[in-house]
């Protein structure tokens, strides 16, 4: 793709956010290494009247040839929510503080060598997760412990630290909850790495309802999510599955060992994780059990989470094949 012989193309950027400084102070860097690779762009601020995704419908009405976002996951997911279903490819400059959705489709972080990216690179079609059809998410859903904690980890991180207690007392007293989840596709099918069939059994593996106690069930489309967990390491943006990984058997301390394990982009995984891999899965309980997608609340089960191939179109690396990440 060369981006240079494009006429139109719109840079959106969130003035006021950021994780060191604000994006703000960034930009004359961003515009900087965007024109050494011949790129113009018209900038759009958001602001609360122009969402991220407000702005870019309006990019696509406008006729630009491409949209090209500056920020964290947050600002890059509304984005790209705008250009959901459009033939407009969206490039990513990732200034946020964990990147994942550019980790997961190896744009890299260092802002020369993503506008580079841009320019150079090329299109690829991606997947979106969809909640009961209707929300959409770029990087996990979760049901369980980790989106009771959410709403309070994202008050920490505002800087309301009294809010670790609570969060410390959440998790203690949070207990393994009863699940159905139904796949798409029989157990045997979807089990990461296939169920064998054994004489006698071939009933059993023709099941495709799971029922279970589990702390808490991520969903994931990418391989990373929440602060850089590498929650699916396996995980392809691109295949059509959603990852799911179940931790049923785990005490408190061994869900804590194994997040910080998978914390800063570390592979390790642990062995006691039950992992499926499905194009759609539905969660039901008979209690009431929360549910999140990218770190945003959504309610409480029933829950039906699917991926939707070929939502969005990126720029990503030309050497880039959307495969699990390699080891670190």
């Amino acid at each position: 793709m060369q981006t240079q012989t494009l006429k139109r193309i719109r840079l959106i950027i969130n003035p006021v956010s950021g994780n060191d400084e604000p994006n703000l102070m960034k930009l004359p860097d961003i515009i900087a290494a965007m024109e050494a690779e011949g790129i113009r762009a018209d900038i759009a601020f958001t602001d609360p009247d122009n969402s991220p995704a407000l702005i870019a419908l309006k990019a696509i009405e406008e006729n630009y040839e491409l949209v090209v976002v500056a920020g964290g996951d947050g600002t890059v997911g509304e984005v790209a929510k705008g250009l959901l279903r459009s033939p407009i490819p969206l490039g990513i400059i990732p200034i946020g503080t964990y990147n994942n959705i550019a980790r997961s489709l190896s744009i890299p972080t260092d802002l020369v060598a993503a506008c580079q990216v841009i320019a150079q690179g090329q299109i690829k079609s991606i997947d979106v997760g969809q909640a009961n059809n209707e929300h959409y998410f770029f990087e996990a859903a979760g049901v369980g412990l980790d989106a009771a904690l959410f709403p309070l980890g994202e008050e920490i991180k505002g800087g309301r630290w009294g809010q670790l207690l609570q969060a410390a007392r959440l998790a203690i007293g949070y207990k393994p909850q009863r699940l159905r989840i139904e796949f798409d596709r029989p157990i045997a099918a979807a089990r990461v790495p296939p169920l064998k069939r054994r004489f006698g059994r071939q009933k059993p593996l023709a099941r495709r309802e799971l029922r279970l106690s589990a702390l808490l069930v991520v969903v994931a489309n990418g391989a990373y999510y929440g602060t850089g967990f590498t929650v699916a390491p396996d995980a392809a943006i691109d295949d059509g599955l959603l990852t799911i990984s179940i931790f049923r058997n785990f005490s408190k301390w061994e869900l804590m060992r194994h997040f910080w394990a998978i914390s800063k982009g570390q592979r390790h995984y642990s062995p006691k994780i039950e992992t499926y891999r499905v194009a759609e899965v539905s969660f039901t309980s008979d209690v009431n059990i929360p549910v999140h997608i990218d770190g945003h609340p959504i309610g409480e089960l029933p829950v039906t989470l699917k991926a939707v191939k070929d939502m969005l179109k990126v720029i990503v690396p030309k050497t880039t094949v959307i495969l699990p990440i390699s080891g670190t």
